[in-house]
């Protein structure tokens, strides 16, 4: 039989994995011995655990362990969570590529940058629009349009301008003329609409509507034929249509002007919107003398001379200084004697 302190030592041997074969053979046998040998085996093995626990305490500073496994514990968290977004961003992802790719189209067209053309004075001024259409400018006129149309074409006229819309029935097109809007599909028609009284709409072929505001501020539509001209006075708020002279109307694009059985009136318009100046008639009895004639290349001062000569009326040009005001575009003036 062993002795009591030889076996203490090897039980404690055994629970920390130093005893060789043969003593792990003798210690197992003695084990096997009796009841009494293994509850002193279990008593030994509690000291031994109880002896390590404290020893791994003393070395260990269970704050620092604590905050340790605390940060771990809230890094696995976010880890958790980061894992959760990932998967989520990757089913959103492709949508929101798309509805990026959508909202730069839409707010590029929102923002969709304008052109300006400006025709000088004395001079014709013929542009392509985005759509195939083409616009004639005459003297001292503005047009103002998008680089790319939308689902609507609108542009902006300030002088004159002759229109040969191209037809796309999916997409009307609009002429904003001051205080007046034609609505077209495909046709041909004129715009006169300098800073005076009167907005003039000559339709050459096809249909078009002329909106307005009347003198109850409502607003109104006119719907045209080819042949007519509808005069909108921006004064009374007004709207008269009737038929019209085209070849009148619309021969200024090919650089004339063309007088057939005009009145006087009119004939200075012509002349006015051309050379950009304005004509002041003090003798109203001149003012529905009718002419005819062309006038292609001719100087203002020439055709001025031919009236004198033919009807022997006078023209002065005004001096701004000596007048209440120019007119508001900036002509020059003459007074019709």
């Amino acid at each position: 039989m062993m002795k009591e302190d030889r076996i203490e030592s090897l039980l404690i041997r055994y629970y920390t994995g130093e005893l060789s074969a043969d003593e792990m053979a003798h210690l197992d046998s003695w084990m096997r011995a009796s009841a009494e040998n293994r509850k002193m085996a279990e008593q030994i093995y509690y000291l031994c655990f109880a002896t390590d626990a404290l020893e791994t305490k003393q070395r260990v500073d269970t704050r620092s362990a604590f905050i340790r496994v605390c940060r771990r514990i809230r890094a696995e968290r976010w880890r958790s969570v980061l894992r959760r977004f990932e998967r989520a961003a990757a089913v959103v992802l492709l949508p929101l590529v798309v509805f990026s790719a959508w909202a730069l189209i839409h707010v590029g067209r929102e923002f969709n940058s304008m052109v300006e053309i400006h025709s000088t004075t004395g001079m014709v001024s013929c542009v392509t629009l985005p759509d195939n259409t083409r616009v004639w400018l005459n003297s001292d006129s503005y047009l103002r349009y998008p680089a790319r149309f939308g689902k609507e074409r609108r542009v902006t006229l300030f002088g004159e301008g002759y229109f040969d819309v191209a037809k796309d029935p999916d997409h009307k097109f609009v002429v904003e003329a001051r205080t007046v809007e034609i609505e077209v599909y495909g046709t041909e028609f004129n715009v006169e609409a300098y800073d005076n009284d009167c907005i003039r709409t000559t339709l050459v072929s096809g249909r078009v509507g002329v909106k307005y505001d009347d003198r109850f501020h409502h607003r109104q539509l006119v719907r045209m034929m080819p042949g007519q001209q509808a005069i909108y006075d921006t004064r009374t708020r007004f709207m008269y249509l009737n038929g019209a002279d085209v070849t009148c109307n619309t021969s200024w694009k090919e650089g004339k002007i063309v007088l057939n059985n005009t009145s006087f009136e009119d004939a200075l318009r012509l002349i006015g919107n051309k050379y950009n100046v304005q004509f002041r008639i003090k003798n109203d009895r001149l003012r529905n003398n009718k002419f005819t004639g062309t006038f292609s290349n001719q100087s203002l001062d020439v055709i001025l001379k031919y009236f004198n000569i033919s009807s022997n009326i006078n023209f002065r040009r005004i001096d701004e200084k000596q007048t209440d005001g120019s007119d508001p575009a900036g002509r020059v003036i003459f007074e019709v004697l």
